[in-house]
């Protein structure tokens, strides 16, 4: 980087990433909850409404000639569904189960495999078998103990998911708010960028990006650009927006440790050095650079420190 000044680094007073659980994200929860749960048919005997659903068998005939597309037995639909001849709807709307209705329809199909019979009088007789509607499961204690062992009522089922969904939050919040300070303080800040360097860190994260895309997930980036549909170009841009901001985020953190006077514990000193012996003893190669690699995971967290005390110092309270 040609030059960085550190600005303002404490007090901006940033709006923090909001991990409230609001009602209709409970209700979402709870909702998932019951559609994991076996649907409930209650059988109606009554008049056949639009999304009740049905079973019928059915044939359809030309000039008297069974139309071998057109019969089926134990056809299972719901009424006003789009998939399904209107005319079946229409027709059976305010029928009762055990009625057979006959009716007469010039095909328009919604569906390409009638395409072929566009156009032709069928007359169809529909034998309604059975006609039932979904009842949404309730949540009775029972059923609740069933579904999470840990919680009995379902009260305690919704402070379970609260709790859950919060957490989740919570794990989210953690980058936004990072996202939201680095953004202040780079506000802040002045700095020029090196054009050279940069350029070198984005097809660094280029190169790296297409070997994880081929570890990970077995996509060649090819494949990757086609889905997305961009150019190999625009991915580098993206890079290099990306690249940016690791460095200057790197920059303010280097800045704000040696202003700060930050340094590490004992305790974390101890946590680097066994990571690194656990990490050694997970690889082949026993010559690497140990004190440098020691230096790296002291750097890391000596700028996990900062990012810590950078979140404290400028995210608004409450």
């Amino acid at each position: 980087m040609k030059q960085f000044e550190l600005g303002k680094y404490k007090g901006l007073n940033v709006d923090r990433f909001d991990v409230s659980v609001k009602e209709e994200e409970l209700n979402e929860a709870l909702n998932y909850v019951k559609k994991s749960l076996d649907e409930i048919q209650v059988e109606k005997n009554e008049p056949i409404e639009t999304g009740d659903y049905v079973i019928v068998n059915f044939e359809g005939t030309e000039n008297g000639k069974t139309v071998p597309k057109f019969r089926e037995r134990s056809f299972k639909f719901r009424l006003g569904d789009e998939n399904v001849l209107q005319e079946f709807s229409a027709n059976l709307l305010g029928k009762k189960m055990g009625e057979t209705v006959i009716f007469e329809t010039s095909i328009q199909p919604v569906l390409l495999e009638y395409q072929a019979l566009w156009g032709q009088l069928i007359t169809f007789s529909v034998e309604i078998v059975k006609v039932y509607c979904i009842k949404e499961p309730e949540l009775t204690d029972d059923m609740i103990r069933k579904i999470e062992p840990r919680v009995k009522t379902l009260q305690e089922l919704k402070e379970f998911l609260a709790a859950e969904i919060n957490q989740e939050k919570k794990a989210i919040a953690r980058a936004a708010n990072i996202e939201k300070v680095f953004q202040a303080l780079a506000d802040q800040s002045k700095y020029e960028f090196d054009e050279e360097t940069l350029k070198q860190a984005a097809e660094n994260l280029y190169r790296k990006f297409a070997e994880e895309l081929k570890a990970v997930h077995d996509m060649e980036l090819i494949h990757y650009l086609m889905q997305r549909k961009i150019t190999a170009d625009e991915l580098l841009a993206e890079c290099k927006e990306e690249a940016a901001k690791i460095i200057l985020g790197e920059k303010i953190l280097d800045a704000v440790i040696q202003a700060e006077g930050i340094q590490l514990t004992d305790e974390e000193m101890k946590q680097a050095k066994e990571q690194l012996k656990k990490r050694k003893s997970q690889q082949d190669n026993q010559a690497a650079d140990l004190a440098g690699e020691l230096k790296m995971l002291e750097t890391q967290q000596l700028r996990r420190t900062a990012m810590d005390f950078l979140l404290e110092a400028n995210l608004a309270k409450g």
